[in-house]
C-alpha cells in the first residue's frame, strides 16, 4: 500500500505511513490489515468513490483519516474532511483550525461548520448530547450532499460499539438496538445518505497506537470526561466495574452486537414479506392476517417503512407496539404512532396519516338525466347503461320503486336501506360486508323521499331492493383536487 502523502510530517519529527506495508510501523500495518479485511467482508467501499471523513481532531478520527489515506490506492476512493464545531468549549475553535490545517497539509479539502449547541438545546428543551449529535449529523448530511460524496465515514471503534450496546441494553432496547452501530447504515436524520464505520474492527488502544506510531498529536476533548454525560459515566464508572466480573466485557458486548445483527436479519426478512394490498391517499392497506403473526420488531419495521414512504416520522416504543398487537388480536381499534396512525377494522389494517372527517355533502338535487357536483364528486345519471371506471363505480336502479326526486348527500345517523329482503341499518351493512371504519365516513348516499336508495363506499355500491329491471344508472366520479 502506498500512502498518498508519503514523506509528509504534520509535526516536526512526525512519521508517516511509508510506501509499502513492510516499511510502516507494526501498529499501523496491523490496523491497515484489519480494516482492509473488514472493509472487504462488509463491502464498505464498493462503488464508493468519494468519501467525507468526519474528523473531530481526537485520536480515533485522526487515526481513521490516516489509515483511510493509506488504503486509498487499494480501494480507489478520494477523501474530503469534515469538522463540526459544537461551540461547547473555549478551545473548540482551535480544534476546528487544527483539523483544517491538518487536512490542508495532507492535501485534502476540509469542510467545516459550527453551531451553538447549548443555545439550541435550551431553546428546544432537549439534552446537550442529543442536540449535539443531531446538529453534527445535519451538518455532515449537508456537506456530503454539497460535495457529492457517496458516504460519510466516522471513526467509531469497537470500544464505542461496546458502550453503545450497553447503553441500549440499559434503556431496554430490543434486538435492533443490541446490534449497536452497523458497519454501514443510513446517516442519522438523512435516510438517503450512508455512514460507514470501518474502525469498528479496531479497539481504542489500536487508534492510540497508530497515532503514537505516526507521531501524531490528537486534540483532547475535556467533555469526554464530563460525568454529566451518560456515555462518559458508562465508560468511566460502569464498564470498569463490569470488568471486575468479566475482564473481557467489551469483547462480550461486541459479540452480543454481532449475534443480535444476525438475529435481526431474520426479523428484517419477515418484515419484507409483509406487503400491502394497496397504497393510496388513505395510506397503506394490509390484510390483518399479514401483520398479526409478525414479531414485534418486524411490526415496527413495517410501520417505519410505510411512514418513510409517506414522509412521516413515527414515534415507536414498546407500549405502542403492545397496543398494536392487542388491536390486531381484537380485530378493531386504532393506535397513534406520533404523526402516523394504525387502524384495524373489517379484517384490514390501515397505516397512514390521521384522517380528518370529510366535509359533509349537503343534499344536491340530481338531474335525471344529467350531471351534478356533490362535494368532491360528480354524479352522473343516465337512462342508458354507464361504463364504470377505476374509482368511478356505477349503481343501477329501477324507477318503479323510487319516491320523489333523487338527491346526493352524506350518510346521516339512523339511515337505513332495504337490502336483501330486510330494512337494515347501514352501519350493520358495513359491518357485515366488512367495510373498514376509515372508509365509512366517506360514503355518498343517493336518496329519494323515503331515504337511501343507493350507497357508494370504497368503490362498492349497495342498492335498495327493486323487483323491476334497471332503468337508471348512476355513476360517482371523483373530481380532481
Amino acid at each position: 500500500m502506498t500512502h498518498p502523502a508519503a514523506g509528509w510530517a504534520p509535526y516536526p519529527g512526525a512519521k508517516t505511513v511509508e510506501s509499502g506495508p513492510h516499511r510502516s510501523p507494526a501498529a499501523v500495518r496491523a490496523a491497515l490489515q484489519r480494516i482492509a479485511r473488514f472493509a472487504e467482508s462488509e463491502h464498505l467501499f464498493r462503488r464508493r468513490r468519494r468519501l467525507l471523513v468526519a474528523v473531530s481532531g481526537g485520536p480515533d478520527s485522526l487515526a481513521c483519516l490516516h489509515l483511510l489515506l493509506a488504503l486509498r490506492q487499494q480501494f480507489g476512493y478520494e477523501l474530503l474532511v469534515a469538522h463540526f464545531d459544537h461551540q461547547l468549549r473555549p478551545e473548540s475553535a482551535a480544534d476546528r483550525e487544527f483539523v483544517r490545517q491538518h487536512a490542508a497539509a495532507l492535501g485534502l479539502e476540509a469542510i467545516t461548520g459550527e453551531g451553538p449547541v447549548r443555545e439550541v438545546a435550551a431553546r428546544q428543551h432537549r439534552g446537550i448530547e442529543e442536540t449535539a449529535r443531531t446538529m453534527r449529523y445535519q451538518f455532515l448530511a449537508f456537506a456530503a450532499e454539497k460535495e457529492r460524496c457517496d458516504a460519510v465515514v466516522t471513526g467509531h471503534t469497537a470500544d464505542d460499539q461496546a458502550e453503545t450496546v450497553l447503553l441500549h441494553l440499559l434503556r431496554g432496547s430490543g434486538v435492533r438496538g443490541l446490534r449497536g452501530m452497523l458497519p454501514t447504515s443510513p446517516l442519522p436524520g438523512s435516510p438517503g445518505q450512508v455512514v460507514l464505520r470501518p474502525l469498528l474492527s479496531l479497539r481504542r488502544q489500536d487508534t492510540l497506537a497508530v497515532c503514537t506510531a505516526l507521531q501524531l498529536h490528537p486534540r483532547s476533548d475535556a467533555s469526554n470526561r464530563d460525568p454529566s454525560f451518560l456515555r462518559n459515566r458508562l465508560r468511566a464508572e460502569l464498564l470498569p466495574r463490569l470488568k471486575t466480573i468479566n475482564p473481557s466485557i467489551e469483547e462480550a458486548l461486541v459479540g452480543l452486537a454481532t449475534s443480535a445483527r444476525e438475529a435481526f436479519a431474520l426479523i428484517e426478512h419477515r418484515s419484507y414479506e409483509a406487503r400491502p394490498e394497496e397504497r393510496g391517499s388513505l395510506g397503506s392497506i394490509f390484510p390483518v392476517a399479514v401483520l398479526a403473526d409478525l414479531p414485534g420488531e418486524a411490526l415496527a419495521l413495517v410501520v417505519e417503512r410505510e411512514a418513510a414512504l409517506l414522509q412521516r416520522e413515527p414515534a415507536i416504543n414498546r407500549t405502542r407496539l403492545q397496543n398494536l398487537r392487542a388491536i390486531l388480536t381484537r380485530g378493531t381499534g386504532s393506535v397513534a404512532f406520533g404523526h402516523l396512525v394504525v387502524d384495524v377494522s373489517a379484517a384490514k389494517v390501515r397505516i397512514g396519516p390521521p384522517l380528518e372527517p370529510p366535509d359533509p355533502i349537503p343534499p344536491v338535487l340530481l338531474e335525471v338525466p344529467g350531471s351534478r357536483r356533490a362535494g368532491t364528486w360528480r354524479v352522473d345519471v343516465a337512462a342508458t347503461p354507464l361504463e364504470p371506471a377505476p374509482h368511478a363505480p356505477v349503481a343501477a336502479l329501477g324507477r318503479a320503486n323510487l319516491r320523489g326526486a333523487l338527491r346526493a348527500r352524506s350518510l346521516q345517523p339512523g339511515d337505513r336501506l332495504r337490502w336483501r329482503g330486510y330494512l337494515r341499518k347501514i352501519s350493520d351493512i358495513f359491518v357485515n360486508e366488512k367495510i373498514p371504519a376509515w372508509q365509512r365516513p366517506r360514503t355518498v348516499v343517493i336518496a329519494d323521499a323515503e331515504g337511501p336508495v343507493a350507497l357508494f363506499v370504497a368503490d362498492r355500491t349497495f342498492v335498495r331492493d327493486m323487483p323491476d329491471e334497471p332503468e337508471l344508472w348512476i355513476r360517482l366520479v371523483p373530481l380532481p383536487r
